[in-house]
């Protein structure tokens, strides 16, 4: 199913992910415009961040799609989003609406080169 198995703590959980990945696909929807947020909302919304970004659209009239706009991402048991460096090196962020905590794994740049060589098998 789309539900995590009984776990007595993370490790174990992370164990049983690894062990069962490749079995029944998890549910996913990735790269939707938008956020959940409410636009009267002023406080963690995400579609309004009040960035340096802001002035990309404003000034020039060029919207970059979760880039300078919010994105949303639907994800059940098991699903995983690629390695990857984010879009032109900016800094990313993201914020949990509902279920189970995530599990972040970050490569420093300086092991990239080495991961990518692991990644290749």
């Amino acid at each position: 199913g789309y539900e995590p198995p009984k776990y007595g703590d993370y490790e174990e959980l992370e164990r049983k992910y690894w062990k069962n990945i490749t079995f029944i696909a998890p549910l996913y929807g990735a790269d939707v415009c938008g956020t959940v947020t409410d636009d009267t909302c002023d406080i963690w919304n995400i579609g309004r961040l009040g960035s340096i970004l802001d002035y990309v659209n404003q000034d020039y009239g060029i919207e970059i799609s979760g880039v300078n706009t919010a994105y949303l991402y639907f994800g059940s048991w098991k699903t995983t989003f690629a390695w990857h460096t984010e879009d032109m090196d900016l800094h990313s962020i993201n914020y949990l609406h509902f279920g189970e905590s995530k599990f972040w794994y970050g490569i420093p740049p300086r092991f990239m080169r080495r991961f990518e060589r692991l990644a290749e098998g």
